[in-house]
Order: C-alpha cells, then sequence, then structure tokens
C-alpha cells in the first residue's frame, strides 16, 4: 500500500514580507525535490528556507537548508529578484540532492533486505501546502545542525562505547575513566561554535564523527598526563554480554555489515531463511559468540587497526571518509581495512568450520 507522506518546511524571512503569494511560488518550486524524497521517512527530512532583502541594496539572498537522515545540504545565493534567487538556489540544492542519492545507490547499506518493504511502501512524498508557523522550526543554521546532531545523538554514544571499551581491554585507559556522553556533548558543542568552519569536503555526519574523535584523542591524552591510575585486581569485571550490550553492539547488525564487506563473500545460512528478523536462537548464540571472540581478540590489535574495524565494518564508513575522521593518510586506512579484513575473515572461517565439524 503506497503512503503519501508530508515533508515539513519554513519560512524565515527578513525585511522581507512573506505574503500568500510568495509562499505559494516557493511551495511550487519547492516541489522540484519531491521526487528526490520520496524514499526518506518524513520524520527524518525537514527544509529551511530563509530570505532576506538587503537594507540599503537591491539585492536578495536565498539560502536552502535541507536535513536528511546522513547529512545536511545546503546553498546560498544572491540576485536582485527574490523569486530568480530562490530558483538559483533550488537549482544548486538539487544538484547536491542528487549527487547524495547516487552516492547512497552505491552503498549496500542503503538496500538491506529490511529496508526494501519500507522503501517500496513510501512511494509518494509532498511538502506541506503552507510552511509551519511564523517562528516555529529552526531559525538558523546551528538550530539545523543542532536537531541533526540529536538525531544521532545516540549512535554517536554507542560508537564513543564500544571506542573506550576496547581502549580498557587493551588496558590504554583505567576502566570508567572516560565517559562517552561527555566527549559527545563536546563534539556537539563544537560542531555548533564551529558550524561555518566545516571542512567543504566533509558532510556533516562524517564531521560529527571527526570531531568525537578529536575529543577522544585530546582526553587520552589529558588521562595520560595525569599518570597511570591503578585498578584493583580484586575490581568487578562484567561478564562479555554484558560488556556487548553497555559497548552498544547489536547481535545481528555489526556481522551482516562485516559479512558484506568481505571477499570471497561467506555463505550464511540465514540468508537462506524467508524472514531475516526470525534467526533461531542457535545463529543468534553463534554470531554473539564470535562478536565476542572478536573483542577479545581485538585488544591485542594497534589502535589504528581498532579504529578502522569500528568506522569500517560497524559504522559503514569509506576508506577516504575514515581518514578524514581519524587524520590518517588514506593510503595507511586501506592498509588497516586489508588487515582487518584479513583478520576477521579467519575468524568468521574459524568460527563457521568449529560449527560444521560433528
Amino acid at each position: 500500500m503506497t503512503k503519501r507522506t508530508t515533508l515539513p518546511w519554513n519560512l524565515v524571512a527578513k525585511n522581507l514580507h512573506g505574503h500568500e503569494l510568495l509562499r505559494k511560488k516557493l511551495r511550487e518550486k519547492i516541489a522540484k525535490f519531491e521526487k528526490h524524497l520520496k524514499h526518506f521517512r518524513p520524520d527524518t527530512v525537514h527544509l529551511q528556507v530563509a530570505l532576506e532583502r538587503h537594507p540599503q541594496k537591491v539585492l536578495h539572498t536565498a539560502a536552502l537548508t535541507l536535513r536528511l537522515p546522513s547529512n545536511i545540504l545546503r546553498s546560498e545565493k544572491f540576485a536582485p529578484d527574490v523569486i530568480k534567487t530562490f530558483d538559483d538556489a533550488v537549482k544548486a540544492l538539487l544538484r547536491e540532492l542528487e549527487s547524495l542519492k547516487a552516492d547512497l545507490r552505491r552503498e549496500p547499506l542503503w538496500k538491506r533486505k529490511e529496508r526494501r518493504p519500507q522503501l517500496r511502501e513510501l512511494k509518494a512524498a509532498s511538502f506541506a501546502t503552507e510552511p509551519m508557523a511564523e517562528g516555529t522550526g529552526p531559525q538558523k543554521l546551528e538550530d539545523v545542525v543542532r536537531e541533526f546532531f540529536q538525531r544521532h545523538y545516540t549512535r554517536l554514544v554507542r560508537h564513543v562505547r564500544r571506542h573506550i571499551r576496547h581502549d580498557e581491554l587493551a588496558g590504554d585507559i583505567p576502566k570508567g575513566a572516560l565517559d562517552a556522553c561527555d566527549i559527545v556533548n563536546e563534539a556537539a558543542r563544537q560542531a555548533v561554535a564551529k558550524v561555518g568552519r566545516k571542512p567543504e569536503k566533509l558532510n556533516w555526519l562524517v564531521w560529527f564523527y571527526h570531531l568525537i574523535h578529536v575529543e577522544l584523542r585530546r582526553q587520552r591524552r589529558a588521562l595520560k598526563q595525569k599518570g597511570t591510575v591503578e585498578v584493583s585486581i580484586d575490581e568487578l569485571q562484567a561478564l562479555p554480554e554484558d560488556a556487548e550490550r553497555a559497548a552498544g553492539y547489536d547481535a545481528e547488525q555489526p556481522l551482516d555489515i562485516i559479512g558484506e564487506e568481505l571477499e570471497p563473500p561467506i555463505v550464511r545460512s540465514e540468508g537462506l531463511i524467508a524472514d531475516p528478523h526470525a534467526m533461531p536462537p542457535d545463529q543468534v548464540v553463534a554470531q554473539r559468540d564470535l562478536l565476542e571472540q572478536l573483542q577479545r581478540d581485538m585488544r591485542n590489535w594497534p589502535r589504528p587497526e581498532r579504529e578502522v574495524f569500528e568506522l569500517y565494518f560497524v559504522e559503514g564508513f569509506e576508506p577516504e571518509e575514515i581518514a578524514m575522521v581519524t587524520s590518517q593518510p588514506s593510503k595507511s586506512v586501506r592498509e588497516h581495512i586489508a588487515t582487518v579484513q584479513q583478520r576477521v575473515r579467519e575468524a568468521m572461517l574459524a568460527d563457521h568450520k568449529q560449527a560444521t565439524t560433528p
């Protein structure tokens, strides 16, 4: 069944009256985005339209900010005529949106089995006839960035918790010395404070991860300067399943992604099950056991390899994006990926062999 979704948008006008005829013209032009947005959930999309007339010159500014699940797209144009200015901004944003969709279509996660039924259902999407009430919705780019960060907050905290857990297991930092929420909150503050200084090559989500890794490094250095804190051997240790849950791992998702990234592909029996969510209990346990084994092995890996594992296999970033997040050379990132691929492939093949041996 086809679902028609309504996409929200708001209008911020300065030195310019947002009268009904202007709003109608704007609504007609932003309809050009709709065919590109039909596969996004409506609660993950928002368009901010900012129009400003120069107080002394015959000049108008049109800035469009489109918040999507994985990025924020923005275009800004200037011209004497307000409609011409807006039309130019729409065309520029359309080019960015088409480029983003082309990139998404190449990503394996975009076509995962569990998403296909949802994509088939969301066949129609249209912007609301009227913008949100005046004064509501994001009024500045900082507001859009703040909302975007908040939508990814849980994912970012889980990512940091896993890094902290790996460092603790490796003995690089004392247990409980770093707090994931503190690190993510500081990265959020930096993102909003430096909203105009984001490198053009980085999309917003990659930049968030970069800021988080910068803060992780800063706090690790601060701990090192304070000296090593001895931990009692009598300290209670978390059980493997508790550590996995605390780190934010999903029993299915990480290994599903890992399987897609490895070549040659490893045939897994759950692919033969009609309902991918109805996994037999023994397979769920097997995945959890393998993930726990990887966690134990990773304590002996160098930190760059642990970072690559998290960013490439779990988070799904491309090598160039990982280089931007971690400030490593792209060549080094690719070498680490190859090493980790071999490590994980050997672990998965050993696990498969053990499971099939009578």
